[in-house]
């Protein structure tokens, strides 16, 4: 993008948005079936391109309600002077495919069968149910 552009009006995604883990009293802005577990700007980045959006990535920016977690992507979805609730309509379209396509990323794919892969191994203890022995009476 130009570094003569004014970016300030274009839309804005955190990584909290998209976030399995964040309540949506946290800033989780999709729904539940379709977030995902600790997104990243890169994922963010690499979908974004993949579907053709303009962006800027923005590293050092921080979400307000969760400052830890750095980074947001500023997003162009098209010209403002258009009706508001046509591109919070937008918007939402983009956040719901942008999660949908962070799940089926290669490298969550990998992630997530080598978390399984790692779980089955261990579930092979025993769990005894022993009773403790409760208060004796008089």
């Amino acid at each position: 993008m130009n570094s003569d552009t004014d970016h300030s009006n274009w839309n804005i995604i955190y990584p909290t948005y998209l976030d399995k883990d964040s309540t949506t009293s946290q800033g989780r802005k999709v729904n539940l079936s379709i977030a995902v577990s600790k997104p990243t700007l890169e994922e963010i980045k690499s979908v974004l391109e993949h579907l053709n959006v303009p962006h800027i990535l923005e590293p050092r920016k921080r979400y307000p309600r969760n400052w830890l977690v750095p980074g947001r992507v500023r997003v162009f979805l098209g010209d403002h002077s258009v009706y508001l609730s046509h591109n919070a309509r937008l918007e939402k379209q983009l956040l719901n495919e942008v999660a949908t396509l962070i799940s089926q990323l290669k490298t969550r794919q990998t992630s997530i069968s080598s978390s399984k892969s790692s779980t089955d191994k261990g579930s092979g203890g025993s769990t005894s149910s022993k009773k403790k022995p409760g208060k004796k009476k008089r």
